[in-house]
């Protein structure tokens, strides 16, 4: 029988075989054929959902098998514990995390960057123990995972440098999922999906019910709405960062830090780029995001010599605006760079007068303009002067435009070969999304995100 990681490599080479057969299509520019149609469905409907099922039960029975021989640990984290700390059991919690006493030396000398809360110095504890385990093999780490039953892959050797790995934990996952939305701004405002598969398709509308005047005793005529779909193909997304080889356990609540601080931040920067920018290739994950996907309908110019973002003026933005249907239950807003913002939005501002010493001074806490919230995009183009024909901002609400599929939670892997002149160990995060730009514009019906671009 196949151990829980054996069945992870198989779902996993599964993954890469269809994201191969999808690409290739993709730089061919041609849809599937019957049989790599055939073959995806296969992978993603029959092959990894069975494999899945078989990965829940050989993971029950590593936990079993932990439980088992979590005794063995029991003189090895005495002596840690003596030393350096305790377990505090008077909570009677039944989360063994949640009685941790973080060791004086191991705790942060400063104030934590990633964490958060009051668990915040708890949480990087248990984090940096799992990386120091499964990057450095470090096995006092080792054997506190182990008990506690967080999986790690402490298996760093000269003969196998790429062998380490570990499952990211709960504490952690969440606190990479905060960092990404709170960087990125596409998972922030984007209608969240869930995937239950690696192919989803979500229901669009896209034509009303038609409603007609009818006099009394008069047939009414019947009509439907139209509806269609908009595909979420998870892709495979991954992100590199380097860690010193010399930390050790005194560093593990920053180790834990700075290393979900550096993992979340990548990949969010990763989606805003391929939502914001992408062009369909593979350097975007094959996603069309905003710039490319939007119909020349929703694409709304600047007066003519306004080519730039530091000689907009107040008509232009007021031409969008002008420009923007009416949704029910829509929440547009603003999407630029924030030095867009400054050279072109707070300089009109400015130029209307109204302002004291004091507003000037003290500036908004919430960035308005026109009556809509900004959102800074720092993927988008930031230079002020002239760049024509470009698009400098968007107003809209991308819940109804935009679609943001999860397939699965992150995982890692760990390296001491790619940065080995510089004495660094490389740790490689990866997960599964899929982004769809699919109200693109072509009609009044499906044109919730307009883009303002400035004159050619």
């Amino acid at each position: 029988m196949k151990n829980a990681s054996q069945i992870k490599d198989a779902i996993h080479d599964l993954r890469e075989e269809m994201d191969a057969i999808i690409a290739v299509s993709d730089r061919e520019e041609r849809e599937l054929n019957e049989d790599e149609s055939t073959r995806c469905a296969d992978i993603s409907e029959k092959l990894i959902p069975a494999l899945s099922k078989q990965m829940r039960t050989a993971l029950a029975i590593d936990k079993e098998r932990q439980a088992r021989s979590a005794s063995r640990f029991d003189e090895l984290l005495a002596s840690q514990q003596a030393e350096s700390g305790t377990l505090d059991t008077s909570t009677q919690a039944v989360n063994r995390l949640q009685g941790i006493k973080i060791p004086a030396k191991a705790r942060a000398h400063g104030i934590l960057n990633a964490y958060r809360g009051p668990d915040a110095e708890r949480d990087a504890y248990i984090a940096g123990n799992v990386i120091l385990a499964g990057v450095y093999g470090n096995q006092a780490a080792a054997a506190w995972c182990h008990q506690r039953g967080l999986q790690v892959n402490a298996s760093l050797t000269t003969t196998n440098n790429t062998a380490g790995g570990f499952l990211v934990p709960e504490e952690m996952n969440s606190t990479l999922i905060r960092l990404r939305e709170e960087r990125g701004v596409f998972p922030q405002f984007a209608n969240r999906i869930p995937m239950g598969a690696d192919i989803m398709r979500v229901p669009r509308l896209l034509s009303d019910v038609t409603a007609y005047w009818t006099g009394e005793g008069v047939d009414i005529t019947a009509s439907d709405p139209v509806i269609g779909e908009a595909e979420l193909m998870a892709r495979k997304l991954a992100a590199l960062t380097k860690v010193s080889s010399e930390l050790d356990e005194d560093a593990v609540v920053m180790v834990g830090d700075m290393v979900t601080q550096s993992m979340a931040y990548a990949m969010a920067d990763k989606i805003d780029l391929a939502a914001f920018l992408g062009d369909g290739t593979s350097t975007y994950g094959g996603v069309l995001g905003l710039k490319n996907a939007l119909d020349s309908s929703a694409q709304i110019g600047s007066l003519t010599g306004n080519d730039a973002a530091n000689n907009q003026d107040l008509d232009d933005f007021e031409k969008v605006l002008g420009s923007y249907p009416q949704y029910a239950g829509a929440s547009p807003r603003w999407f630029m760079h924030s030095a867009v913002y400054y050279a072109a939005c707070v300089r009109l501002m400015a130029a209307a007068g109204g302002n004291s010493i004091t507003t000037l001074e003290n500036g908004a806490t919430t960035q308005m303009f026109m009556g809509y919230p900004v959102t800074f995009v720092q993927v988008m183009p930031s230079t002020i002067t002239t760049l024509a024909s470009t698009i400098i901002a968007y107003f809209g609400d991308l819940r109804l435009g935009c679609s943001y599929g999860t397939r699965r939670s992150t995982r890692t892997e760990v390296s001491t070969e790619r940065y080995f002149e510089s004495d660094l160990i490389g740790i490689k995060c990866t997960e599964r999304i899929a982004i769809n730009v699919h109200e693109r514009g072509d009609s009044i019906r499906n044109r919730p995100i307009l883009a303002m671009k400035t004159a050619a």
